[in-house]
């Protein structure tokens, strides 16, 4: 699939037309239709291919890899906030702290989810490589050393080195 860039904050009419809520990421089908949310991209994706073995397709098992993709999606809408509200020079206060410890609890429950679903695991590698590249400061990696160890192992396989972003 072709990968197009946008800066959402400039409201492009391509990201419009495919998402209203002007968001990333957006899937835009053959058929013209959009997919929208990283968790309805992914459900798309997994449900495409038959016979994934990623995720579970049923069971406790299943419900536990959509678990672990929710806190590491949390984790994600976290960053964005503090990364949005630091574009606009709020770096204190009562929300900011919030959101820190939001990501702090997370990384700390997901330390404990590795290895529970490859899906899981790969949710895992994208929320820790964001924090890295947007939040160095952050030193996740100190208390978290089964993710610091996830995160370094899938960055080095040739799909995360094919799809990741330039730097």
């Amino acid at each position: 699939l072709p990968v197009e860039d946008t800066a959402p904050m400039t409201d492009p009419a391509a990201l419009l037309a495919a998402n209203p809520l002007g968001k990333v990421p957006a899937l835009v089908l053959d058929d013209g239709s959009a997919m929208i949310d990283s968790p309805v991209i992914a459900a798309f994706l997994l449900a495409s291919v038959p016979g994934q073995q990623l995720m579970a397709q049923s069971g406790h098992a299943h419900w536990q890899a959509r678990t672990t993709e929710a806190l590491a999606d949390g984790v994600l809408d976290a960053a964005i906030i503090l990364r949005f509200n630091m574009t606009q020079g709020i770096t204190s206060g009562p929300w900011v702290d919030r959101q820190y410890r939001a990501i702090e609890r997370a990384l700390s429950v997901m330390n404990t989810r590795v290895g529970g679903s490859d899906f899981g695991d790969i949710c895992i590698a994208v929320a820790c490589d964001y924090l890295s590249f947007r939040f160095p400061d952050l030193h996740w990696r100190e208390h978290n050393a089964a993710l610091a160890e996830l995160t370094d192992r899938l960055l080095a396989t040739p799909a995360f080195a094919a799809t990741r972003p330039p730097a």
